[in-house]
């Protein structure tokens, strides 16, 4: 069997804990999974079959590792996005493939598992280098409103992929990618927001707001700070002057809240840049 070094890699942990023959410790998942499947908790090891239950959007972030029992696979009935990428791609295997579990005491084979299944209700579900082994039939998707990303298709049964009924020449072990036109889902009535990030508008809303914030607190600070060391200039002069009177009293007194005035301008300015700065890094997380 082919194996890409890129894939070894991205599972260097798991080949760590194989080399000292280590238990895996796993999450175990059944039924309708969560909003964002984090990478944290993984290896989640799948009991019985998991959903993305209709009208829902499942995030599954980079470098999450799924192993299915016998008769167990994948049913999409909303949208699933994984957020796989080269060096951390998001995994669906056999709980055999002693390659992600240390602990297996079988050899993995075709068969092992049913795979990924997309309903006609999945469309728009977005694949981002993903893996698929060791199961009956790879991905079989109802709708061919769908984006596989750099996918890695191996040893699986039947198939690796089909979609809408026709088998896809995929060469095993080796990056494939499908997506469908902008024209073709015009044609077909479907809305262009299907073939779209379904994160795309909170996720730009979040970046562009942040972004105008970061760069409008940083102009008002910079303007603040000139204002701040004018008025410190003003005021040190005052105070040094020896001579001053009721009326430099007065002056001394404005001066110092003029001070205070630009001190917290400036401070709020930066304050407001940092967390525009703030929000715009977190947008990209997303």
């Amino acid at each position: 069997m082919i194996v890409k070094i890129s894939i070894l890699s991205s599972f260097s942990l798991i080949l760590l804990l194989l080399c000292f023959n280590l238990p895996v410790a796993y999450t175990e998942i059944a039924g309708d999974l969560p909003k964002i499947v984090t990478a944290d908790k993984s290896p989640y090891l799948v009991i019985a079959d998991i959903f993305v239950p209709a009208g829902k959007v499942v995030r599954v972030e980079a470098g999450t590792v799924f192993l299915f029992k016998n008769f167990t696979g994948v049913h999409v009935q909303g949208i699933l996005v994984t957020s796989g990428t080269e060096d951390k791609p998001v995994l669906f295997t056999s709980e055999n493939d002693r390659l992600a579990n240390s602990s297996s005491t079988l050899n993995p084979t075709p068969f092992d598992w049913n795979g990924i299944y997309i309903h006609k209700d999945g469309l728009g579900s977005d694949l981002q280098h993903i893996i698929v082994k060791y199961s009956v039939k790879g991905i079989i998707s109802e709708t061919r409103f769908i984006r596989i990303t750099n996918g890695i298709f191996s040893e699986n049964g039947r198939n690796h992929l089909s979609i809408e009924g026709v088998e896809k020449s995929v060469v095993e072990s080796s990056p494939y990618s499908y997506s469908i036109s902008v024209k073709d889902a015009m044609v077909d009535g479907v809305p262009v927001k299907i073939l779209q990030d379904p994160e795309a508008r909170k996720r730009n809303s979040f970046r562009y707001s942040g972004l105008g914030i970061c760069a409008a607190g940083a102009i008002s600070g910079t303007v603040a700070s000139l204002e701040l060391k004018d008025s410190k200039k003003k005021f040190k002069t005052i105070d040094s002057d020896l001579t001053i009177g009721p009326r430099g009293d007065l002056d001394w007194e404005a001066a110092r809240s003029e001070v205070n005035k630009n001190v917290i301008w400036t401070a709020t300015s930066f304050l407001f840049s940092t967390i525009g700065a703030i929000v715009f890094t977190w947008s990209f997380t997303f």
